[in-house]
């Protein structure tokens, strides 16, 4: 197939557009994510500027893997909307190019972008994750105070959940909240719950615990025939809460397809053989999801040539609803994977089964129109 003018014209427009897009909605989502991981540890804690710099290097590749289809969608609606209103879809059919043929440029940039985030997904923004993760257990390991912080749901700590009043200086916190939960269903009420005025600590770095002296204390338990048992104590005894830190861990999300592919064919000890088929649904949803800028496309470029008005707001608007269709299906799937596994890895699927179907269905109907 020759290159024309027109394609390298339509090539040119919906890839500026992309890029823009990207830019923004990466600084939105990229700010967003800082502000609520290390807002305190800049402000609060003094971090060094350079500590978020490299957060946002990190975050980056895997911001990406969201923005770039989102933001082709956006370019693809907002190019063919103007297109429309301006007639130039009408001249280019009156000079004998069909709609295939007209989308067949950005449809080609669809498949490049779905490479570009088939290389990010397997590779680059599990990494980033990972590294990301690590950044801030170091900073949790130097500052273990992080982890009682006032005003803060705290559920880093396994089995417990944590919830503090304020924080009347380095040792003393006040309205101190502790709540026991079940190690084998995370929906199920909790165990027990321990409430005290005031808590004096000490902190144990080297052994990573938290030496908790606790006034004015009340509780609760369930014991093993479910009844409830409640406690009140003026002074307890020293409590020790343990929070211990561990590096990267073989969580899906955060190893590369490679690292995957290896774990399936060599499981090491420490992964149960029922965790396994999450191992291969994280590689399948990394497919699936890939090949949205394409699948996108298929469904836009119909939608942004129905769209007559001039306006930017209405293919902003489009894109919006259409992406969190697309993103809805996924979560979804993602939802239905601990009962229904192989249910999910079909459901995967289906966005983009969904978006191709659709967008030739609509060409196809625009095709038949004089």
């Amino acid at each position: 197939m020759m290159v024309s003018k027109i394609d390298r014209y339509l090539t040119r427009q919906v890839l500026v557009s992309t890029l823009f897009a990207v830019m923004v909605l990466s600084m939105v989502l990229i700010l967003g994510n800082v502000f609520k991981e290390v807002h305190d540890l800049l402000v609060n804690k003094g971090a060094p500027v350079s500590f978020v710099a490299i957060f946002i290097l990190q975050l980056l590749p895997y911001s990406l893997v969201f923005t770039i289809p989102w933001a082709f969608l956006a370019a693809v609606l907002l190019t063919f909307g103007r297109l429309s209103s301006d007639q130039e879809i009408t001249a280019l059919r009156s000079s004998g190019m069909s709609l295939y043929r007209i989308a067949t440029p950005v449809l080609l940039l669809g498949l490049g972008f779905s490479a570009i985030c088939l290389w990010l997904n397997a590779t680059h923004a599990p990494r980033a994750k990972a590294a990301i993760k690590m950044l801030l257990y170091d900073e949790i390991r130097n500052d273990p105070l992080r982890l009682l912080d006032p005003g803060v749901v705290q559920s880093r700590l396994k089995g417990q959940k944590i919830y503090i009043n304020e924080r009347e200086n380095e040792q003393t916190l006040g309205g101190f909240h502790a709540y026991q939960l079940s190690t084998n269903d995370r929906n199920a009420p909790p165990l027990g719950y321990l409430y005290s005025n005031r808590v004096t600590l000490d902190t144990e770095s080297v052994d990573q615990q938290f030496n908790l002296q606790l006034n004015t204390g009340y509780g609760e338990i369930y014991d093993k025939k479910g009844n409830l048992q409640q406690f009140f104590a003026d002074k307890a005894e020293p409590w020790v809460l343990t929070y211990p830190l561990r590096g990267r861990q073989l969580k899906p999300n955060t190893l590369d397809n490679q690292e995957i592919a290896e774990i399936l064919r060599n499981p090491p000890p420490e992964i149960a053989p029922e965790r396994l088929p999450m191992y291969a649904f994280e590689r399948d949803k990394r497919f699936a999801f890939s090949l949205a800028p394409l699948a996108l496309a298929f469904v836009g470029i119909p939608l942004g040539m129905n769209s007559r008005q001039k306006e930017n707001s209405s293919g902003i608007v489009m894109s919006i609803v259409i992406a969190f269709a697309y993103f809805l299906l996924l979560i979804l799937a993602e939802e239905t994977r601990a009962d229904h596994l192989s249910l999910s890895q079909s459901l995967l699927w289906l966005p983009n089964i969904l978006g191709v179907f659709l967008g030739l269905w609509f060409l196809h109907r625009a095709s038949q129109k004089s």
